[in-house]
């Protein structure tokens, strides 16, 4: 389903107010424990607080208030696509991108671009059956593996042990609120469809689920970080394709570590 290509066609968001930098400059590898104007807050060290609100945000896209998150402006990125619910950024990657869900056929932004042009490279994007507050136990975001190495494709240096063990984090910008998810393991997996698969409000599937994606032990490729996950938790897998194996995806996923409101 998400398959290799050779070029990204028709991404360039080309309004520079959106964000600089393609989005969230400077963000180191370390997270801060609030992301307001900047999301570089390279002075601390503490481990931001584990706070998991189910409180799903509702901005009604307010057209009065400029919604403005670290570098994003979510209000100018609504005036492009109303579609545009967040921004994920992974520090040393080429992931720095708005996240999309479709009210119509999930599939939309597989080859689609937030302008809702034809696009080989599509977008990040989640489906359906996920709530847009990242809220369920596991969230699912899609994205192409490129050979010019964009949307997805950089997944793929979580396969390198050292790359791993020095790249901890994953932040997901709202327009009110910022969420920070620690990277617990990143590992080869089947294809089929994980939310169709596994009832994940089912708290004996769930923890299953976890007992394996913290070891994927029959992973051809895996790493993982010790790191505390129970159902109590909620997760965050990122897809994408395996190079030139159909039958097989690539997923990174972290545990939700913090959740703040926006200053």
């Amino acid at each position: 389903m998400y398959t290799s290509g050779k070029e990204l066609d028709g991404l360039t968001i080309d309004d520079a107010s959106i964000s600089s930098n393609a989005g969230i400059g400077g963000v180191d590898d370390k997270p801060s424990s609030s992301v307001s104007s900047d999301l570089s807050d390279k002075d601390s060290e503490k481990e931001p607080a584990k706070e998991n609100s189910k409180q799903e945000t509702d901005t009604s896209k307010d057209t009065e208030k400029e919604y403005i998150n670290g570098n994003v402006n979510f209000t100018d990125l609504w005036k492009i696509n109303p579609d545009i619910y967040a921004w994920i950024k992974i520090p040393n990657t080429a992931v720095d991108y708005p996240v999309l869900q479709t009210d119509g056929d999930d599939a939309f932004y597989l080859e689609h671009n937030i302008y809702g042009q034809y696009s080989f490279a599509g977008c990040i994007y989640s489906e359906k059956v996920n709530s847009k507050d990242f809220s369920d136990p596991n969230t699912v975001l899609y994205g192409h593996n490129l050979l010019n190495g964009t949307m997805f494709a950089s997944l793929h240096n979580f396969r390198d042990p050292n790359f791993f063990a020095n790249n901890e984090y994953i932040y997901i910008l709202m327009p009110e609120r910022t969420l920070i998810y620690r990277i617990f393991a990143a590992y080869e997996y089947d294809d089929r469809h994980i939310m169709n698969s596994f009832d994940f409000n089912d708290e004996e599937v769930f923890a299953e689920y976890l007992e394996y994606a913290t070891n994927p032990v029959n992973s051809m490729t895996y790493n993982i970080r010790e790191t505390e996950v129970t159902t109590d938790d909620t997760i965050l897998t990122l897809s994408t394709c395996m190079d030139n194996i159909e039958t097989s995806r690539y997923l990174v996923q972290g545990v939700l570590i913090s959740d703040e409101p926006v200053e």
